[in-house]
């Protein structure tokens, strides 16, 4: 079933994301992240609906101290767009965009490079468990509650 909040705030979210030009499907990310609650933590210290971490979310154009914009989720979605769409000029594809999203760029960078690989199918088994089953997790969701698969989902424009 849909998240109780879906409702109210995935027409917010996509807005956001089709204003920033990122394909409005990816905004179920926020869904795998925090079960669409724009309070929640991590105990690691990633906050929102888009589960950023400070330094993330700083680099991305997000205040974390009073208020802490990662709760705010308009301004969290925009800062998901700029980072959805750093991550695809980097690696052009949204399963390995997927995958930097959860384990880090530089990780995801790193293993392609060791890998001599290019997708990640190929490198999947050299990545963290949590990072192996979120990539799939949200290419589910993706699937399901927007009717499109990752590999069908436009570049950002």
């Amino acid at each position: 079933p849909l998240p109780a909040r879906a409702r109210d705030l995935m027409p917010r979210l996509r807005a956001v994301f089709t204003a920033e030009g990122i394909p409005p499907e990816l905004t179920w990310i926020a869904e795998a992240e925090s079960s669409l609650n724009p309070a929640a933590r991590s105990p690691v210290g990633a906050k929102g609906l888009f589960q950023f971490m400070p330094e993330t979310a700083k680099a991305m154009g997000l205040s974390t101290f009073l208020p802490d914009e990662r709760t705010d989720p308009e301004k969290s979605a925009r800062a998901a767009a700029r980072y959805l769409r750093l991550l695809h000029g980097r690696f052009h594809n949204w399963a390995l965009v997927l995958a930097a999203y959860n384990a880090g760029e530089g990780r995801v960078g790193r293993t392609l490079t060791a890998q001599r690989a290019t997708t990640f199918s190929a490198i999947a088994e050299a990545l963290p468990a949590e990072t192996r089953m979120y990539v799939p997790k949200v290419c589910a969701l993706i699937a399901t509650r927007a009717g499109v698969t990752p590999d069908r989902i436009a570049p950002p424009r």
